[in-house]
């Protein structure tokens, strides 16, 4: 099976880069980053703006569609899924319903792992706590934006172990699949309704940006 290329951006490469044609192409969306009061959550929402302009090819902001639960899409172009933390943001894209998350790993967040895993995630996720936490929530977190679900479905309510074993899980009406991967300090998973492979990190750089380089 092929890898599935995973497109991240880093805060530190839209830093360096001249918005001027983003404000021309996505004005809302330049206009809501404007709003944040860290520097680092401006530069992630513009990471957004810029995956989905240079890898699912979206040059015309009025294209960009909300699904119920605020997923965006764009009819006629490939189906993607945006997610950020900590220095990057990242976009899937893929020919059917998809779903990415990224985290920083923080071991401060291990509290949370009674509250939104079944008593057997636990169990796996003890053998490797601060690995497992996080492969564990990601799958979860990649498969409810997949489902475009909102947040009407409570992690604790159902099981990814599946995707353990590359096995895919049976959930409304339909077969899930996934696949997870880390950079240092951070775990990814992408969800989708048609099998995922291997996850293959893309990064944008300044040279894949060359309208956007002052």
């Amino acid at each position: 099976m092929e890898m599935m290329p995973l497109f991240a951006v880093s805060v530190e490469t839209v830093r360096q880069l001249d918005q001027t044609s983003l404000f021309r192409h996505m004005p809302e969306r330049m206009k809501r980053a404007e709003k944040y009061r860290f520097e680092r959550d401006r530069l992630l929402c513009i990471g957004g703006s810029l995956l989905m302009r240079h890898v699912v090819g979206i040059r015309d902001e009025s294209k960009i569609r909300q699904g119920q639960y605020g997923k965006p899409f764009a009819p006629g172009y490939p189906a993607f899924n945006l997610s950020h933390s900590g220095e990057w943001c990242i976009l899937v894209k893929g020919e059917s319903e998809i779903g990415a998350d990224i985290e920083k790993i923080d071991k401060n967040n291990l509290t949370a792992a009674p509250t939104v895993y079944t008593p057997r995630e636990l169990s796996w996720m003890n053998e490797d706590p601060l690995e497992r936490f996080y492969q564990l929530w990601t799958w979860k977190e990649s498969l409810i934006k997949a489902l475009e679900t909102g947040m009407f479905l409570e992690p604790k309510t159902f099981e990814v172990l599946p995707f353990i074993e590359n096995q895919p899980l049976y959930m409304l009406g339909q077969s899930w699949y996934a696949a997870s991967d880390s950079i240092p300090g951070y775990r990814f998973s992408v969800c989708a309704s048609a099998p995922v492979g291997s996850l293959k990190w893309t990064e944008l750089r300044l040279s894949d940006l060359e309208d956007c380089v002052p």
